[in-house]
């Protein structure tokens, strides 16, 4: 065989390798500035910018390979007929993963959360940090991070403590039969009025919710901003019980 002829046929493949090598470079680190400038965009609105950031990152990745395995000379009818092939394949084997796409796009279009927002899906609670193509992350209250599928979502009840400024507390205290529940419900209304965590002292009132074998249930309900809601609930809770333990008013 010519040796001219191998060095020639060696130059050739190489060039096209370094050709399509350069391709999937310059893609990818075109998907990561693209994706990090839509990051940065203020004006958008975060759950669109993270979804979209990663929507557009996957997507300037998978045209950059497949314009490298043309620059390696692959034919492009047989690339398509492979291509259909393998994505019929893939596509019935990924029915999950197509199910979470769809339903990242759900969840921007109609926008049920948004990031920063705190929810309560599939029994996590938590605040959202990202939405992306095909999972949603959740920083839970116990400060783990939560991952869940898209599709999951789009399809479970979905709680959202956000979306209302001000959200209701509702505390309850049990008294022996022969407390003064008029006395404790003046007692917790006061005390809780005076929390800076209230919105108004026109929103707190309190009723006898039921009497249970000798036991009276008093609850408590004030409203306080949603962003306050856990440290409202735990300060109303420790004040109102101590001044029920303070003015000589039993808890059973």
């Amino acid at each position: 065989m010519n040796i001219d002829y191998l060095i020639q046929l060696a130059t050739s493949i190489g060039a096209k390798l370094l050709g399509a090598v350069a391709i999937v470079v310059i893609g990818f680190i075109a998907a990561s500035s693209i994706s990090g400038f839509i990051r940065k965009r203020q004006k958008m609105d975060v759950s669109v910018r993270s979804f979209l950031a990663s929507f557009v990152s996957l997507a300037i990745k998978v045209l950059a390979v497949i314009s490298a395995l043309f620059a390696l000379g692959v034919p492009a009818a047989s690339f398509v007929t492979v291509l259909g092939s393998v994505g019929l394949a893939v596509g019935l084997a990924m029915q999950g993963a197509l199910s979470n796409f769809a339903g990242g796009i759900l969840l921007v279009v109609f926008r049920p959360f948004k990031v920063g927002d705190h929810v309560t899906v599939s029994g996590q609670s938590g605040v959202v940090q990202s939405i992306s193509i095909f999972y949603t992350t959740i920083l839970a209250d116990d400060n783990t991070v939560v991952t869940l599928p898209n599709g999951t979502l789009t399809n479970a009840p979905i709680v959202n403590t956000s979306l209302e400024d001000a959200r209701r507390v509702c505390l309850e205290y049990s008294l022996p039969f022969d407390a003064d529940v008029e006395a404790a419900k003046n007692l917790v209304v006061e005390t809780a009025s005076k929390n800076p965590l209230v919105l108004s002292s026109d929103t707190v009132s309190a009723t006898v919710s039921s009497h249970v074998e000798g036991k009276a249930t008093i609850k408590l309900i004030a409203f306080t901003h949603s962003a306050d809601y856990a440290n409202a609930c735990d300060r109303l809770k420790r004040e109102t019980e101590a001044a029920l333990d303070a003015n000589g008013i039993a808890r059973g």
